[in-house]
């Protein structure tokens, strides 16, 4: 790997943990290797190799978030809750295997996830969700395709070597991004929400990082979740939308302190009303305080039944009618932004 080359000038702790790192990779680099090549034939063989290959992987992912703090001092090169193949793995490692979800509601429902062990192989890997109600079942199936799943690995792990790579042969230069994020930051104050400073700061944030444009960086991410978000209309509900544009400002003009090690202090925004009512609410319900934590990610598995329950819960009409608008919301990024706004609201 050509990132051996590039840790070497580290200072010695910091070397011999990022060494540790690469080590973890080119062993799972091993396993994946031997998982192709494997002609497992009965149950028991199968079962071994999937949960073998799992368990690699995640020891690998969580071997490419050590790798970036220890060269950066943040993760932000690593951006694995973007590649939904790999958020999939991400859940069932947290929510299925070994640690089936058990849910209980106020209103009596209850839910969890299983994987269907007779539908393992060597291929694929299917669970299911289920919340139930009374006697009614609400039955939800996900599959995860493993070669889906190690193409996705291995696109994010070479994309995140080269960064790092990149990152370590970079020298000093004059930092710009800065000073246009304070401008934007004004600008969006004021209402105003222009897509060219976005281009320049994409550009600027490129060169002083020393990144391609296909870096998988999160801030260049949060960059095109901004230029989504200012283009975004909606005549009932665009003061909450104008909120996640300022938002995601300031997530990416912290991001940019951090990476220029500085130390200032962040703006504090002003919720709109009616997330200010939402607040209020959910602030007085121990439920409702359960129910937000997925809902900054559409794919999760208990996104839709946690989303579901909330909105029973929520007496409120304006604020039902705005919980109908977000899960009528589609599109993933426009999902994210307002997902997290309700996430985020009692941080």
């Amino acid at each position: 790997m050509r990132i051996e080359k590039a840790i070497e000038n580290l200072a010695f702790d910091a070397k011999i943990r990022a060494e540790s790192s690469v080590a973890a990779l080119k062993y799972v680099d091993l396993m994946i290797e031997d998982f192709k090549v494997r002609d497992a034939s009965s149950k028991a063989d199968i079962l071994l190799d999937v949960f073998g290959l799992l368990q690699g992987l995640f020891v690998a992912i969580d071997a490419l978030y050590q790798l970036s703090f220890t060269a950066t001092k943040y993760k932000y090169h690593v951006n694995i809750n973007q590649n939904r193949n790999l958020r999939h793995l991400k859940y069932l490692r947290n929510d299925i295997v070994g640690h089936p979800t058990n849910r209980n509601y106020e209103d009596g429902s209850f839910g969890f996830s299983v994987i269907i062990e007779d539908e393992i192989t060597k291929d694929k890997l299917s669970y299911i969700t289920y919340i139930i109600t009374d006697k009614k079942i609400n039955r939800s199936i996900q599959t995860v395709s493993f070669d889906s799943v190690l193409n996705a690995y291995e696109l994010e792990k070479n994309n995140v070597l080269i960064d790092l790579e990149r990152y370590l042969q970079n020298t000093p230069h004059k930092t710009e991004t800065t000073g246009l994020l304070v401008s934007l930051f004004e600008q969006s104050l004021n209402g105003v929400y222009n897509l060219q400073d976005l281009e320049l700061i994409e550009g600027k944030f490129l060169r002083e990082n020393n990144l391609s444009k296909g870096s998988n960086h999160r801030f260049l991410y949060r960059l095109k979740l901004l230029k989504e978000i200012f283009i975004w209309k909606d005549d009932k509900y665009q003061e909450i939308i104008d909120y996640a544009a300022k938002q995601q400002i300031l997530a990416i003009y912290k991001m940019n302190l951090d990476i220029n090690s500085k130390k200032i202090r962040i703006p504090v925004l002003t919720m709109p009303p009616l997330i200010e009512k939402l607040y209020k609410t959910i602030k007085t319900s121990k439920q409702a305080k359960r129910l937000i934590n997925n809902l900054n990610d559409m794919d999760h598995p208990l996104f839709m039944q946690d989303l579901d329950q909330l909105i029973k819960l929520i007496q409120d009409p304006s604020l039902k009618q705005l919980l109908l608008w977000f899960q009528r919301i589609k599109d993933r990024n426009h999902s994210f932004v307002i997902g997290k706004i309700i996430k985020d609201i009692l941080a």
